[in-house]
């Protein structure tokens, strides 16, 4: 804690400094002008435990001016030290000029009174004045210089830190984006394939054993996909099912009534994250065919693995698409998956009737 560190400072830098400097001032001057001298630093030190906050230098500051009137002699005391810790600490946590204005003008007055107080040139003590006076604006800018230091330390970390909340913020928006386009792709898959069975089933009813088989297996799979994502929003540990890929294609299409995969050329590599793109894709896509194609509709799905990429086709021949026209959150959904994999997605109605969505995977660099 900063105000902890700055107490302990205090606390450490005066005992030994404030001991030695009540010794100094009542062995060099006696009476009261001692008693202004110890006084002085007291207030001083104490002001030390406040060196973050720009009136805890003005107080040591005044401190010292009135040190510099009572003697010259006062620069021999251990407690000045507390002058340029004051102008670091002032520099680096509060105002950046201020600071130096009073360090240079308190360096020439602690010159020119040293220089001038009687009992100092009586007893021919201290270094030329002009020496004095680059000695003491030399201790000034160094600790200026050094509070400068901490000070573009300080905005860096907190820049840093800036940054890092903002790549935070990014993520979890992206991880949200990311669990509601699976929630979408889930959600609506199930329910449109279980209006549709139930919709059939009502013209069937020879055929109702099959229609809630086919509704029960359903829901109990989005169910199932519900938790693993519902269990991803707990916690980081939860168990996951494994993400499905091109293998469960056959058992969404059995579910939907679609006919494939059909595939054709070699299967290559493009890794789980474009697999699961590829099944979400096929997915959505038969979840369009049974909301907007109408009641017959059929759709089909194929898979072409090119040379350097895999081709998903998925046709239907429905003659009313509705909302699907490539605008929905669905088609955005998609669009966004497979961009995320280095994918493209193109969907629009077919010249001989019916709708496509023609998705392109590219194989991953190390499978080639």
């Amino acid at each position: 804690m900063p105000r902890r560190a700055d107490l302990a400072l205090a606390f450490v830098a005066g005992v030994p400094l404030l001991s030695l400097s009540v010794v100094v001032a009542v062995l060099s001057v006696p009476g009261v002008r001692a008693a202004l001298l110890v006084g002085a630093c007291l207030v001083a030190h104490a002001a030390l435990a406040y060196r973050r906050r720009l009136w805890a230098f003005f107080v040591v500051a005044a401190a010292f001016a009135v040190q510099v009137a009572v003697t010259g002699l006062f620069l021999v005391l251990p407690s000045v030290a507390v002058f340029p810790i004051a102008i670091y600490s002032c520099t680096a946590y509060g105002r950046r000029f201020p600071p130096l204005a009073a360090g240079l003008a308190g360096a020439g007055l602690a010159a020119y009174r040293f220089a001038h107080d009687p009992s100092v040139t009586a007893a021919h003590l201290g270094p030329d004045p002009w020496l004095l006076l680059g000695l003491l604006a030399s201790i000034v800018m160094a600790a200026w210089g050094f509070g400068l230091y901490r000070r573009t330390q300080l905005a860096y970390v907190a820049l840093l830190e800036e940054q890092a909340e903002a790549s935070a913020a990014r993520a979890t928006l992206a991880e949200r984006a990311r669990i509601a386009r699976e929630m979408h792709d889930v959600i609506a898959h199930a329910l449109a394939v279980i209006v549709a069975q139930a919709r059939g089933g009502r013209f069937a009813p020879d055929r109702a054993t099959d229609v809630l088989a086919t509704v029960e297996e359903t829901g109990r799979r989005a169910l199932t996909e519900m938790r693993g994502l519902v269990g991803v929003l707990r916690t980081d540990t939860a168990p996951l099912d494994p993400s499905p890929g091109l293998a469960a294609l056959p058992a969404l299409l059995s579910a939907s009534s679609a006919s494939g995969p059909v595939e054709t050329g070699t299967a290559g590599s493009i890794g789980p994250a474009a697999e699961l793109a590829a099944y979400r894709v096929v997915q959505e896509a038969l979840t369009n065919t049974l909301k907007h194609a109408g009641p017959a509709a059929t759709a089909a799905v194929h898979l072409d693995w090119t040379p350097d990429a895999l081709v998903v086709t998925v046709t239907d021949d429905g003659t009313s698409r509705g909302a699907a026209d490539g605008r929905g959150n669905g088609l955005a959904g998609m669009r966004e998956r497979v961009a995320a994999v280095g994918g493209t997605l193109v969907a629009g109605p077919r010249e001989e009737g019916g709708f496509a969505v023609v998705t392109r995977l590219p194989y991953r660099k190390e499978s080639l």
